[in-house]
């Protein structure tokens, strides 16, 4: 089977459309079209990087791409931004099938202005008609059968994934580019959703002023300017020295910073569907290095850390971090527990063999 997925997220830093990239190449052979970022080169011949000039012109370069490629069976998706140049690229291929993996939940009420309002309208067109529908947890799938007038229930296909060095010795380099960063012991909390501060960081800044030195927070990943000037004010209001703003890192050095942290914070808000049902890859990358998580109380993180007991979901991140703390090695070997059960390999496969049973079906 010969496969198109085009995707308007970028390789080197997206999990889960990594993940998704390998399930397609179990269904056959696989083009796949992702934004390039800054220095990136394509992974293999198949691998065909967009500059981003925009949109629109994402969508005009998927279609040449489309005509490039010629006969195509499949169409695979990626996302609400890949569903208009996904089901162009179908005509012009005269693809049998699509397969969408729909990992957003906004409906009209809470999408982002008329760009989004557009987004949420393209799904509501679009999605009913693809041969499979993925969502990103059991929660979502429910949702999406009633938002979007579907005759079955969505493929669940949790944001299972770990990070791996990319290369033999990257890790003993990271050691010797970054080993300095935590000479110095502290109990160490890491959040890689940047300065995001609809995601209750203001409060987990105000817990740090009462954890005090003995615990240091590191905020990594790319930050709206609005949101890293409000969490800078905090930190300097509060006047915290336990705490550290990074920026955004590939997946080599945000491996090596998680792997040398003790707690992995993951929260969302709960004023939308898409966040309150969240779908965290984050989780599972603290996870897969063998550390407890501090969450939010959304009902799929609630769940997990309830279920297994791989972290706490509270609303007092202060009490939860001493909790943490204070039997760490306890909560450690809960987590190597839950994870020698859980295989990225084998979500993926699973994945694969529902679409290849699916499309057999239909």
């Amino acid at each position: 089977m010969k496969i198109l997925l085009i995707s308007y997220d970028h390789w080197k830093y997206d999990g889960r459309l990594r993940e998704l990239i390998k399930v397609a190449k179990e269904l056959g052979e696989v083009t796949y079209i992702t934004r390039r970022s800054d220095g990136e080169e394509p992974q293999e011949k198949n691998h065909i990087l967009y500059t981003d000039h925009g949109y629109p012109a994402f969508i005009r370069f998927c279609c040449l791409q489309a005509r490039r490629l010629g006969k195509v069976d499949l169409i695979f998706i990626d996302n609400r931004k890949g569903i208009l140049p996904g089901y162009l690229a179908k005509g012009i291929c005269g693809a049998r099938y699509v397969v969408q993996d729909c990992r957003e939940l906004y409906d009209m009420k809470s999408a982002a202005g008329i760009p989004g309002k557009i987004g949420c309208i393209m799904e509501k067109i679009f999605t009913r008609h693809s041969d499979v529908v993925i969502a990103a947890n059991p929660f979502r799938a429910k949702i999406m059968v009633k938002m979007f007038g579907l005759k079955k229930t969505p493929l669940n296909y949790e944001n299972i994934r770990r990070l791996e060095y990319t290369a033999a010795g990257k890790q003993r380099q990271m050691e010797e580019e970054n080993g300095d960063f935590f000479r110095e012991k502290r109990f160490r909390i890491i959040s890689t959703a940047g300065c995001d501060m609809s995601r209750t960081t203001g409060k987990l800044l105000e817990a740090m002023k009462e954890l005090g030195g003995k615990y240091e927070l590191l905020l990594v990943g790319e930050n709206d300017e609005e949101d890293e000037i409000l969490a800078g004010a905090t930190i300097r209001e509060l006047r915290l020295t336990n705490v550290k703003i990074l920026p955004r890192m590939d997946q080599d050095h945000l491996k090596y910073f998680i792997e040398n942290c003790q707690i992995g914070f993951v929260a969302y808000h709960q004023r939308d569907l898409n966040n309150k049902y969240c779908a965290s890859g984050k989780i599972f990358e603290f996870l897969y290095e063998g550390i407890p998580v501090l969450t939010s109380t959304n009902p799929p993180l609630k769940e997990l850390c309830e279920k297994y007991g791989i972290g706490i979901a509270s609303d007092d991140y202060v009490s939860a971090v001493r909790k943490l703390a204070g039997d760490y090695s306890r909560w450690t070997e809960q987590v190597d527990r839950f994870i020698s059960r859980v295989h990225v390999e084998k979500n993926n496969h699973k994945l694969a063999e529902q679409i290849r049973k699916e499309l057999k079906e239909g």
